[in-house]
């Protein structure tokens, strides 16, 4: 029993090693709750990206009836279409100047989702007033790390998979 305990804590430190440097757990958990409380009366946190995938491009979005891109499809664009990925603290600093603009000033030609996605949906009003840019700085701390890094969070996918 004792080496199954050593095991699984040896294990446990690997993939807490494996977090970036950048991950702050308390700025994610932040990010998380804010996002919670202002986002999700649109934007549901997480689905796997097959489901996601089908819904838009076979079903024209009416199985899940989504008002608004979800926090994980938003995560994978924010990485893939903003800035540039090769400094990890450099490109947090990009996704969340993009992200604040777009949040601010929303606008379908600042769209970073694919074609497919976002013509099921309208231009998100403004979050002015709404949301603070400290606030921004946390949301977009969690959504960068929401999908993609292993060992996380609970909703993480391989990205080399689809």
């Amino acid at each position: 029993m004792k080496k199954i305990a050593l095991n699984l804590a040896f294990v446990g430190s690997i993939f807490a090693n494996e977090l970036p440097e950048e991950f702050n757990r308390d700025i994610y958990n932040s990010g998380e709750k804010i996002f919670e409380n202002k986002c999700m009366e649109c934007h549901q946190k997480s689905m796997p990206i097959p489901l996601l995938m089908k819904n838009f491009i076979e079903e024209n979005n009416k199985t899940l009836n989504l008002k608004a891109p979800t926090g994980n499809e938003i995560s994978f664009r924010l990485k893939q279409q903003i800035g540039s990925r090769d400094e990890m603290e450099f490109h947090l600093h990009q996704t969340n100047d993009f992200l604040k603009d777009y949040l601010y000033n929303p606008d379908l030609s600042k769209t970073i989702c694919l074609e497919g996605v976002i013509r099921h949906f309208k231009v998100m009003p403004s979050m002015k007033g709404k949301i603070s840019e400290e606030e921004i700085e946390q949301v977009n701390h969690f959504l960068y790390f929401l999908e993609g890094f292993n060992g996380v969070n609970k909703f993480y996918h391989d990205e080399t998979k689809f």
